[in-house]
């Protein structure tokens, strides 16, 4: 590698941590939501094995309708949850991949498959969304930033 390439990667890295540092974890991951209350809607697309977008921003306060589609040749989940909670549920679904709960936050889509999740955010900060199946977790992971405006 070439001294300016890793000087750029040295700067994306530095970036993307100071950001992180920035933005503190939501003490509340929020709640599902009324469809009647939503302000807007939001399109994601899983595949094997990302989320497309992988980083969302909302605002505090804010109803979101996530239209989430299921575009790979395989099955994938939306999860929201602390980083935590997340890590829990991939650990479940490793030692026990044929019980699935049903838990708020939570999608399961077929391939080929659309779903809607309502979603109200009630605190600020950054909380993240993944697919917990086995093999998934690691690649398949997103962050919803919400900001107080």
């Amino acid at each position: 590698m070439s001294i300016i390439t890793l000087a750029i990667l040295f700067l994306y890295a530095y970036g993307t941590h100071a950001q992180m540092d920035y933005i503190p974890a939501a003490d509340s991951i929020g709640k599902p939501g009324e469809a009647g209350d939503v302000s807007r809607s939001i399109k994601l697309t899983l595949l094997e094995y990302m989320f497309l977008p992988n980083e969302i921003w909302v605002t505090k306060g804010e109803t979101v309708s996530f239209v989430v589609k299921n575009a790979g040749d395989r099955k994938h989940e939306m999860l929201i949850g602390t980083h935590d909670d997340l890590k829990k549920a991939a650990k479940t679904r490793r030692k026990h991949p044929a019980k699935y709960a049903a838990e708020p936050g939570l999608l399961q889509l077929a391939p080929g498959e659309q779903k809607e999740l309502v979603w109200h955010f009630d605190e600020a900060g950054a909380i993240e969304f993944a697919c917990p199946l086995p093999g998934h977790f690691k690649g398949m992971r997103g962050t919803i930033y919400v900001e107080i405006k």
